[in-house]
């Protein structure tokens, strides 16, 4: 070997060997999250208001929210769509998408997440108290022949959030830090919301832990919720909108836009799809 190419072979070795060590003690030297077993995710205690009689223009923000949310859970037959993205640091993106299925008591979860870094796909199928998850490929949309089955207090302390909610978040008079009315347009209401995050995000926090399979639950530091409505308080589209930091290999800082738009709300032509899978599996 001549002696100028030995040379330039054992510079790129102590390189590699030197970049390898600094990149390890940043690792160990970063700022380190919560881990997932210093919390306990507990059943969100979110506000609903029951039997409402106020018009909308009457009703306060939080009133209108908390009236939305009760709709909601009491609508039968809907679909959405959600769609977004995350900024890791402007490292990468990861792309959101999903959709949402009630009928009756069955209900539907697809979540669909995808970047260069890693892609995820999940089925989330409630029905009478139990939850199926099944995992698949988010390229192809195809899914697995099995599914893992919970019963919904197992699910939720897995999984953090009970994903037939209005919002990831736990909605309350304590957890909400401001609301204001932003707008009002042919009859379609826009608040937005302004969410403490040291009382309303730890499912949220959990759940992005399992979903993402991160080492170290997420830190937020502001959220903000943007809801629209119709007069009649039913959901028109609901915008979540995070920062927060995940510890990976490095710290990043994240900024997250995800939006859910709500489609033939009560509409008992809505099904599940796959729905002969996930009864099969219920019954086994």
């Amino acid at each position: 070997m001549k002696k100028p190419l030995k040379i330039t072979l054992i510079s790129i070795l102590i390189f590699v060997l030197l970049a390898g060590a600094t990149l390890t003690l940043i690792y160990l030297l970063r700022p380190k999250g919560q881990r997932r077993d210093e919390i306990d995710v507990t059943p969100n205690e979110n506000a609903y208001i029951d039997d409402n009689t106020k018009n909308i223009i009457d009703c306060s923000p939080t009133e209108s929210l908390f009236i939305l949310a009760n709709n909601l859970k009491k609508t039968n037959y809907y679909s959405s769509t959600i769609s977004g993205e995350v900024d890791a640091g402007g490292i990468y993106k990861q792309t959101i998408g999903g959709e949402k299925y009630r009928s009756g008591e069955s209900f539907l979860y697809v979540s669909r997440s995808t970047s260069w870094l890693k892609k995820t796909a999940n089925q989330i199928f409630i029905e009478n108290g139990t939850v199926l998850v099944r995992n698949g490929d988010a390229d192809t949309n195809v899914y697995e022949d099995t599914a893992a089955k919970y019963t919904l207090i197992e699910y939720l302390n897995e999984y953090g959030t009970d994903c037939r909610e209005l919002t990831n978040y736990e909605l309350n008079e304590s957890t909400i830090k401001s609301a204001e009315l932003v707008s009002e347009s042919d009859g379609i209401y826009t608040y937005r919301y302004e969410i403490n995050v040291e009382t309303a995000v730890d499912a949220y926090r959990v759940n992005m832990y399992k979903m993402g399979g991160l080492s170290e639950l997420p830190t937020f530091y502001k959220s903000t919720l943007e809801v629209s409505m119709t007069e009649n308080f039913m959901p028109v589209s609901v915008k979540q909108i995070d920062e927060y930091t995940v510890n990976m290999f490095l710290t990043l800082n994240c900024r997250s836009s995800i939006t859910e738009r709500f489609e033939k709300l009560n509409d008992d032509s809505v099904v599940i799809p796959e729905y002969e899978f996930f009864g099969e599996k219920l019954g086994g």
